[in-house]
C-alpha cells in the first residue's frame, strides 16, 4: 500500500509534531513545577519566587485597565488577589498560577484533542513573558526559543492546527487503481 506520506503528505510530519509535543511537554511541566513547589529545586523556585516581585508590577496596571475596559472595576480587587497578588506584593500567586497554567497545558500537548488549544495557550504565556522580560530590561531568549518551537508546533503539517482542518493526521490511502496485486 502507498500512504499519503511517501508523496510528502503529513504523517511523518505528524511525527515530528508529536515528538515536539513530548519535548515541550517535559519542558513545560519542568518550568511550571519550578514556579509551583520548591520541592524539586530550592535555588531556582526562590529564584523566581524573587524575580516574581518585578513581573508583577508590570501587569497590575495592563490587568486594572482590562477588567475597567470590560466593565467589571467592582471585581478588580477581589480578581487582583486571586490571580495576580495576594496583598503581600510578592506576586507568588501569579507565579502559582502561571505554573500550574504551564503544568496543565504540558499534560494538554499529550493529548491529540487538546493539544493545538494548548499551544495557543502556551504561545499567549510566552508572548507575555517575552513582553515582562523587555519591559524589565532581563533576558527573554529561554522564552523566545520556547515561543518558536510552540509556533512549529502549530503550523508543522500534521501538525495541530493541520490536524483540526484534515479531523486528524492519519495517513490516507491512495485510491484503488482498480487493478489487482497479480496485474
Amino acid at each position: 500500500e502507498v500512504h499519503e506520506w511517501r508523496e510528502g503528505g503529513t504523517p511523518t510530519m505528524g511525527r515530528v509534531n508529536t515528538i515536539l509535543g513530548m519535548v515541550l511537554s517535559f519542558a513545560f511541566i519542568m518550568a511550571g513545577s519550578q514556579k509551583i513547589t520548591p520541592t524539586i529545586n530550592p535555588e531556582v523556585h526562590e529564584y523566581l519566587a524573587t524575580n516574581a516581585k518585578s513581573w508583577g508590577p508590570v501587569w497590575v496596571p495592563l490587568f486594572r485597565k482590562a477588567m475597567t475596559t470590560l466593565g467589571l472595576d467592582e471585581q478588580t480587587g477581589a480578581v487582583e488577589k486571586l490571580l495576580l497578588d495576594d496583598g503581600s506584593k510578592t506576586y507568588g500567586v501569579m507565579l502559582t498560577n502561571i505554573g500550574y497554567l504551564e503544568c496543565v497545558c504540558a499534560a494538554m500537548l499529550l493529548s491529540s484533542l487538546f493539544s493545538g488549544i494548548a499551544t495557543i495557550l502556551l504561545i499567549c504565556t510566552m508572548g507575555g513573558a517575552i513582553y515582562t522580560h523587555l519591559q524589565l530590561d532581563q533576558p527573554f531568549v529561554p522564552a523566545a526559543a520556547l515561543l518558536t518551537l510552540l509556533v512549529i508546533k502549530l503550523i508543522l503539517p500534521g501538525g495541530d492546527a493541520s490536524s483540526a482542518e484534515k479531523g486528524g493526521a492519519k495517513p490516507k490511502k491512495k485510491p484503488s487503481t482498480g487493478r489487482s496485486k497479480k496485474d
